[in-house]
């Protein structure tokens, strides 16, 4: 079953995917982790009711997982890795801070 997942769309072209990093993060953790989803392009200046029903804050990206929705990149990414380990992500502990 394809996640439901929305983000923001293109300032001027509401059919293109927007400049958020974040949405850009959990897009591609989702390509690359082979995972189906279905795409909403939501319009920042222009919110549907549903994305408000969903989401009251309106904030991108919002995936919905076992019914609920969840916002916030870093959570979103951690449930896809926990939901979906192969391959994995998670950057390994040796490499994990930049800082010796």
């Amino acid at each position: 079953m394809a996640l439901e997942v929305a983000v923001k769309a293109a300032v001027g072209d509401p059919t293109l995917l927007g400049d958020c990093p974040f949405c850009q993060r959990v897009l591609l953790t989702l390509e690359e982790k082979k995972v189906p989803y279905k795409l909403h392009l939501i319009d920042l200046a222009a919110k549907p009711e549903w994305f408000l029903a969903v989401n009251p804050e309106g904030k991108v990206p919002v995936v919905k997982f076992d019914e609920k929705w969840v916002s916030d990149s870093d959570v979103i990414v951690g449930i896809i890795e926990e939901k979906y380990p192969e391959p994995s992500l998670v950057t390994p502990p040796e490499f994990s801070s930049v800082a010796s």
